[in-house]
């Protein structure tokens, strides 16, 4: 099914034109047919005379609604604009044929309208008028067709040339994933909610799940109806009303796109090349704010131009428009954008990155990567696209550069081979160039963490995986493949350079030994060890070593032992619960003449490591036969070594 939107000048006969084709009314609206001028969209559909149907919106063409023009126009095939012969061209007129050149439709046809008010002189004067204005526009050199939809005169004529331009097929995306922006939600007696829009890409099914972005919303679809008839599925470039189950008319914003769930992530900012039109009355400077249009939806933006600190009408350039909230587009949609001042369009293009970092200006970098992505090959855009926003799993890939998967994986393939890409597992994709990056960022961070902490064993991992700025579903992947080509070792909980040891100096030695020997002659009840390295006049850090390098035991954040009174508490208290069964925090206290801090740290530690395992207030050997409880009036089991 295609779509034919008609353009033009409030007043010249764009809906009586659709009345008289299709013998619909497209004025929908009570208050239109009062006011005799269309204020929102308007539907209609045409049968030609081959016999192929066609879907025709009605634009509005009032400049005080040309934000309603913006959402029906931007999902078209065929552009009918309408000029009135007895007026010829006017703002509206200019401005929609701005709009529509901005947003690259080339397939079109001129109805001047209103034939029976002039005579031929007049009409050829409106007419070489029309062809100038046409000229330098993406729609110069189309057919215009004189009509009059009171005498009839012309219509079967531009019927023919309608039909004429659907037989050249438009090339719509098809990725897989549809979306339908929504232009109209509406309750129908019956049925519930119902929205409609033109679905610009993959198709829908009655039965699927759906979402709305931004909004998150979920549904399911009831019913699909193109024309007043049903469907299922429905097409790409259809025209389309869905009826929705699980959410209400006051859930659903014009403006929302509908999809399936979960790949549609909504965007702030998006990497742009930015046309003004010829006529514009000023250049666009830096910093300019502007009304962001793109499917059905708008937003306030503030233009940041890259590449220059203004654009001159008639002029391009590289620019990101950071919007004042989230919509959900993707890359290679059109867009236009007007002057909220002077309520005038401005400029318009297409989008090159939907979810761009934020850029420094004047960076020629930049304006390197984003010509690859409008105008670079497939591959090209693939390496780019990965250096962009890697590491990224090839169905987000796929998204990004609008292919279906097998496209994307086809593509990455020839990449792999060529050694342009890298996998990190299960399709978790980054570019060589940044996985080079990676590793020197790995490295240079260990070393600088190492020539921080020398007696450290390395970096703890979350530490690293935060300093990279990666998220924490990738970082194991990426640590796989530091730890198996980038030099990297892990120690314990840590990472670090295959080459980095810990090497302690003479003096360091002899602190340590003072250490061991303080915690040996404490015994069982040590002094912290924030006491520890102040009495000593020892570093934290040398502690640390010490106790990586199994000299002491870390029982908690602040009490260590050292390793030999450690086994030999150990060992004692495997002796008492062997014997009797299973102990306490008290017995453990008492038998080992300390306080309830240490038996209780000393315990918990040992469920930590498996050794015990706590029932209520006691504990129990984590393996092994249970002996049986002792009577509480036997004698305790010395913990002196004695029998």
């Amino acid at each position: 099914m295609r779509v034919v939107g008609t353009a033009g000048h409030v007043d010249h006969g764009k809906s009586t034109l659709i009345q008289a084709l299709t013998g619909i009314d497209p004025d929908r609206l009570q208050e239109e047919k009062d006011r005799g001028m269309t204020i929102d969209l308007g539907f209609a559909w045409l049968t030609l005379p081959s016999g192929r149907e066609v879907s025709i919106v009605d634009v509005p063409g009032h400049e005080r609604f040309i934000k309603n023009m913006l959402a029906g126009i931007g999902g078209i095939d065929i552009a009918l604009l309408v000029v009135a012969a007895d007026e010829g061209v006017m703002p509206q007129t200019r401005e929609h044929l701005a709009i529509l050149d901005l947003l690259g439709v080339r397939a079109g046809v001129v109805a001047i309208t209103k034939r029976d008010l002039v005579d031929a002189d007049w009409l050829d004067l409106v007419t070489a008028e029309m062809e100038e204005v046409l000229a330098p526009t993406s729609l110069a050199g189309v057919r215009l067709v004189p009509v009059s939809a009171v005498t009839g005169e012309g219509l079967e004529e531009l019927a023919g040339e309608l039909d004429r331009l659907l037989e050249y097929e438009r090339q719509r995306r098809q990725t897989g994933w549809p979306r339908l922006p929504i232009d109209r939600v509406f309750t129908m007696p019956g049925f519930g909610t119902v929205v409609t829009g033109t679905l610009i890409d993959g198709e829908l099914r009655v039965g699927q799940e759906i979402e709305l972005s931004p909004s998150g919303r979920k549904g399911r679809i009831r019913g699909l109806q193109s024309h007043r008839q049903r469907i299922d599925p429905a097409p790409s470039g259809t025209r389309v009303a869905v009826n929705l189950v699980g959410l209400a008319v006051e859930d659903i914003d014009r403006g929302e796109v509908l999809t399936l769930p979960g790949w549609l992530a909504p965007t702030r900012a998006v990497d742009v090349r930015l046309r003004i039109v010829a006529d514009a009355p000023r250049a666009l400077p830096h910093n300019a704010q502007v009304t962001f249009h793109t499917g059905s939806a708008e937003a306030l933006g503030r233009v940041a131009l890259l590449d220059q600190n203004v654009i001159e009408p008639g002029g391009d350039g590289w620019a990101q428009i950071r919007l004042d909230r989230s919509l959900a587009v993707v890359r290679g949609d059109p867009f236009v954008v007007r002057s909220p001042a002077a309520n005038l369009t401005v400029g318009g293009g297409v989008v090159i990155d939907d979810h761009p970092k934020r850029h420094r200006r004047f960076q020629e970098r930049i304006g390197s990567q984003l010509r690859v992505l409008e105008q670079g090959s497939p591959a090209e855009q693939l390496v780019q696209t990965l250096q962009a926003h890697e590491p990224v799993d090839l169905r987000a890939l796929a998204m990004r550069l609008g292919k279906t998967p097998e496209e994307a994986e086809s593509l990455v393939a020839t990449a792999l081979a060529n050694g342009e890409v890298i996998d990190l597992g299960n399709r978790l994709l980054i570019s060589a160039a940044g996985w080079q990056r990676i590793g020197a960022r790995v490295r240079a961070e260990l070393e600088d963490h190492h020539a921080q902490h020398p007696l450290a064993p390395g970096m703890s991992r979350e530490e690293l995986r935060a300093r990279l700025g990666l998220e924490a579903r990738v970082f194991p992947r990426v640590e796989r493949r530091l730890l198996d080509v980038a030099g990297v070792a892990e120690q314990g909980p840590f990472l670090r350079l295959a080459e980095h040891e810990v090497v302690l100096s003479p003096e360091q030695e002899a602190s340590a030994a003072a250490v061991e020997e303080a915690l040996l002659v404490a015994g069982v009840s040590p002094p912290s060890r924030s006491e520890l390295s102040s009495a000593l006049g020892v570093s934290p850090d040398l502690i640390q070593a010490l106790i990586d390098r199994g000299t002491l035991v870390e029982v908690s954040a602040d009490l260590v032992y050292a390793a030999e009174t450690y086994r030999d508490i150990e060992e004692r208290i495997r002796a008492l619960i062997l014997a009797e069964g299973r102990t306490t925090v008290a017995r453990i206290r008492d038998q080992l003449a300390t306080s309830r801090k240490f038996a209780l740290a000393i315990l918990e530690h040992l469920d930590q490591i498996k050794v015990t395992r706590r029932i209520g207030d006691e504990r129990v050997l984590t393996s092994g036969p249970l002996s049986p409880r002792r009577e509480t009036n036997q004698e305790p089991l010395p913990l002196d070594g004695g029998g």
